[in-house]
């Protein structure tokens, strides 16, 4: 099997400017043939990229391809709890508020400014510093967040024909899961009972989670996925309900939607996957695709 998380770490690092998905969309489909990749140009902005045929697929795997910016700070992801999560992620712009919040006070004593002042001092420091260190720049470091999903994705579709599959990459999940949630939206219909499996950040641990939509769990294609994405003697594998967890990525623009990471186990808490999002996003093993690409491999030949 093909080391796409190398390959495509070394070349395409970075796929957040349209020139760099460009390319990187080119080296998708002379990859896989250009007979079965199409792109799709939602909203004059998402450029997805489909592989097989989504009418007759009667599953969809997925991944996003767009990288994100960098922070100063992890996107740490606690899938298994949900109150730690949110407290989490409300610790930065918390902070930053009480400095920014602090230091436009002293600039109001220091030069005796009237309240309004005071507010648009506080108000440009806070989004100036948030912006800065949460958006502007691109990340060189995308390895797990999210170059493994995409090696998934690669190393399955370029290892088979099967027409009851197809293959979506989506753009812009790093702006709000834009690019599936613009996707969905033209294809609602066609993709309601479907089974959606989504690869997000499945490079670094030995934790494999997947994230279940309850409408997911009803289909049949979704019984034989459970029989063959099972746990060996390096990999656990664990299903958690959506409504119990949390885990922000495109499966939820989708009815039946899946979504699956691989985690580290800690002693406090039970999952997390860290890194991402900085400059420490280094860390994803080829051998975490291999094993997923050979079980959902394992899975299509028996449909």
């Amino acid at each position: 099997m093909k080391d796409y998380l190398s390959e495509v770490n070394a070349r395409f690092p970075i796929r957040r400017s349209s020139q760099q998905k460009a390319l990187f969309c080119d080296y998708v489909r002379e990859e896989i043939g250009e007979d079965r990749v199409a792109f799709e140009t939602l909203d004059n902005r998402h450029k997805n990229v489909i592989i097989g045929n989504i009418s007759e697929a009667e599953v969809v795997f997925t991944a996003h391809y767009d990288t994100p910016a960098a922070s100063v700070i992890p996107n740490l992801m606690i899938p298994a709890n949900k109150l730690l999560s949110i407290l989490y992620h409300m610790l930065y712009p918390l902070i930053l508020s009480i400095a920014s919040l602090a230091l436009a006070l002293m600039f109001g004593n220091v030069f005796s400014m009237q309240q309004t002042a005071i507010i648009f001092i506080y108000l440009a420091l806070y989004l100036g510093v948030y912006y800065t260190t949460t958006r502007l720049f691109s990340n060189k470091n995308n390895k797990n967040d999210n170059t493994s999903g995409v090696a998934t994705v690669l190393s399955v579709a370029s290892n088979t024909n099967n027409s009851k599959v197809a293959f979506v990459l989506f753009d812009n999940e790093e702006k709000g899961l834009e690019g599936s949630k613009a996707f969905n939206k033209k294809h609602k219909n066609l993709m309601k009972n479907k089974l959606v499996v989504n690869f997000d950040c499945v490079g670094n641990g030995d934790q494999i989670v997947l994230i279940l939509k309850d409408a997911a769990t009803r289909l049949s294609q979704f019984d034989a996925l459970k029989s063959t994405l099972i746990s060996n003697e390096k990999y656990t594998v664990h299903y958690l309900q959506n409504k119990s967890s949390v885990a922000n990525s495109d499966h939820k623009s989708f009815l039946c939607g899946v979504g699956v990471m691989a985690c580290n186990k800690g002693s406090r808490v039970r999952f997390y996957t860290g890194r991402i999002h900085t400059a420490r996003d280094t860390v994803a093993n080829s051998e975490n695709i291999y094993f997923l690409a050979d079980k959902i491999s394992r899975f299509i030949d028996s449909m």
